[in-house]
């Protein structure tokens, strides 16, 4: 809301369906479709994500950012006024700012309950937080190499975009609050964000996932049912769909996506207003220079893994901040990912520069919104990150 507290986007809906946007409803595996969950654009989609006050933006696939950012502008001007109509800011900040996580927050879809039974009420964090994901095209070939590095890399992207500082109307002691509040979700070491090791190929990772408890699975009737264990463990239970199902309820920093043939970067906090494609740049970029990037990463160390999961455990608490693995990785994380852009030709380059006056001043915006709170109030600092 205008005050910094958490609204409720399905105000939204009526104005943009008014609008010519088609609905968009949570449909259960093999169930008839239920709530209404967002709605349709030419080019996009807007939904309500865990939290009602989450609205996640879809664009794509596009060749280009550049590209994306026209179908996410033309977007964004329906659902700007949207939400001034219904008396709302959306906020370019990767956590709720004021208002804490709870029941009341969760959105619609059918399948969340059975999440926060089975998380014991944990995962409710996810209420709350807002991040900068993008999928880049994944082939067989190149998906483990890929992953590996997008995971390794982890801490840098934290670092460079952490955005989460201030919730539960107060400064944090986390940059990146959804990331820091989010990594206990199930008790389970590495089932959110920090992935252990390099993946040795698909077998070695699908074995990996299997090793975690199967959350809920669908019931075969339209909804969904809790079980206990790992799936892999459950007799009658492991066939691919459920695999599919199962693979989508761990969390790590990059993830493939079956699917659709694609890597999932998803640890960037949303970024501030002037830097919107700050983020996507990076890890596209990046993934670009994957096979460069590998060769940064070897040269840390003959096993970089336990450092660079140490760095990333500072950069969720530091940001940009954070003392490195060597110095200048962060400045050379984004001269690989610059490096990665130019070669994909499209003039995405200029999209970084946010990330290098964040190294030059050695402050990010999570340092800006924990002062910004402290010297006037998390109201004020939802003003000054309102979006439009």
């Amino acid at each position: 809301m205008r005050d910094g507290r958490a609204g409720d986007a399905s105000r939204l809906w009526p104005v943009l369906l008014e609008d010519g946007c088609e609905p968009v409803h949570d449909v259960p595996p093999g169930g008839e479709p239920g709530a209404l969950v967002g709605v349709r654009g030419d080019g996009w989609q807007c939904l309500v994500e865990v939290g009602r006050c989450t609205v996640e933006v879809v664009t794509g696939p596009r060749p280009s950012l550049l590209d994306l950012a026209r179908d996410h502008e033309r977007a964004m001007g329906r659902i700007l006024p949207a939400a001034r109509r219904a008396g709302y800011r959306l906020l370019g900040f990767g956590i709720q700012p004021r208002t804490p996580p709870g029941r009341s927050l969760l959105s619609p879809k059918q399948r969340y309950p059975y999440l926060v039974e089975a998380t014991v009420g944990r995962w409710l964090s996810w209420c709350v937080t807002a991040s900068d994901q993008v999928h880049v095209d994944a082939g067989r070939d190149d998906l483990v190499p890929l992953m590996n590095v997008m995971n390794a890399l982890s801490g840098a992207v934290i670092a460079l975009t952490a955005n989460s500082s201030v919730y539960r109307g107060r400064p944090g002691r986390f940059s990146s609050g959804r990331e820091g509040l989010m990594t206990p979700v199930t008790e389970e070491p590495y089932r959110h964000g920090a992935v252990p090791r390099a993946f040795a190929g698909l077998e070695d990772y699908v074995r990996f996932v299997l090793g975690f408890r199967c959350l809920f699975l669908p019931n075969g009737r339209g909804g969904y049912r809790l079980v206990q264990g790992p799936l892999v463990h459950l007799a009658g239970e492991l066939g691919f769909e459920r695999y599919l199902f199962h693979d989508h309820y761990w969390w790590p920093s990059a993830r493939p996506r079956a699917r659709l043939g694609t890597l999932e970067v998803r640890p960037a906090c949303q970024q501030p207003p002037a830097a919107s494609w700050a983020a996507a740049a990076l890890a596209t970029g990046l993934a670009e220079a994957h096979r460069e990037a590998s060769a940064l990463l070897e040269d840390l160390a003959p096993d970089p893994w336990p450092a660079l999961l140490a760095f990333r455990g500072r950069a969720v608490r530091d940001g940009v901040r954070a003392v490195e693995p060597v110095p200048g990785f962060l400045a050379h994380a984004v001269d690989l990912a610059e490096a990665g852009l130019r070669v994909r030709g499209f003039g995405e380059e200029p999209l970084l520069e946010p990330l290098r006056e964040r190294l030059d001043r050695g402050g990010g915006p999570a340092d800006d919104a924990r002062r910004l709170a402290r010297e006037s109030g998390a109201q004020a600092l939802a003003g000054a990150l309102a979006l439009g």
